[in-house]
């Protein structure tokens, strides 16, 4: 897939209340003759999928909805979107370092009675206050035992920090900060509807759902 085919920016019209969104995993279910279940985890990692509902919206609110559809060519496109319910982290720890350890995957824990679950985190971007549309760097902290530490390179777009120094073994890495996910729409079709019309504009409403897809192999940079 081409450069292209992903960009850094949002949708910068808000959906209103109604909006759903959440993970979806993959897991194959037999049920054998006694009752019990033979159960497949096809998924390592969750695809989120949002349904965003937009009402009352002026034309120039409903714009930029329809340039991003056009810009993405329906579901061709990827672009980035904040989850409502879940964009932080804080201390978040995402390893324990081995010998000669020096690149590492920013995540998520998901811990119950010793039961582990990691969400690999990527799109570590948040929107501009000044101009929702454009993406701006998140300020991301990384500690190593406690102590923050600037002596690493981070990828943005897939969330790889990769250490200047190799790790002795057994350092605590933890980091906190803001990130996005990056998405598509599902469909090729942008339908919405003129429910209302004022004394200079029409009145429209309509929803788009979006899924979650993996980050991008390479793309040019856009920041200094």
């Amino acid at each position: 897939m081409s450069e292209d085919a992903y960009v850094r920016a949002y949708i910068p019209t808000c959906e209103t209340y109604g909006w759903t969104g959440g993970p979806v995993f993959s897991t194959r279910i037999v049920t054998r003759q006694n009752g019990r279940e033979n159960r497949n985890a096809d998924w390592a990692q969750p695809q989120h999928e949002f349904a965003l509902p937009f009402q009352g919206l002026t034309q120039d609110q409903y714009v930029p909805i329809k340039r991003m559809h056009l810009n993405r060519r329906g579901a061709w496109g990827v672009f980035l979107y904040r989850d409502r319910l879940d964009s932080e982290a804080d201390q978040e720890v995402f390893a324990i370092a081995e010998a000669g350890q020096d690149t590492f995957q920013l995540l998520k824990n998901s811990t119950i009675n010793g039961v582990g679950y990691q969400r690999l985190v990527r799109a570590l971007y948040r929107p501009d206050p000044a101009d929702p549309g454009q993406a701006l760097d998140s300020d991301i902290v990384i500690r190593v035992d406690g102590a923050p530490t600037t002596a690493f390179t981070l990828d943005r777009d897939t969330g790889e920090v990769v250490f200047d120094a190799q790790m002795t073994g057994g350092e605590l890495l933890d980091w906190s900060g803001v990130f996005s996910i990056w998405v598509r729409f599902v469909s090729d079709k942008l339908p919405f509807t003129i429910v209302n019309r004022g004394s200079a504009t029409f009145y429209v409403e309509g929803s788009i759902d979006l899924l979650e897809m993996a980050p991008p192999v390479q793309i040019e940079s856009s920041s200094s």
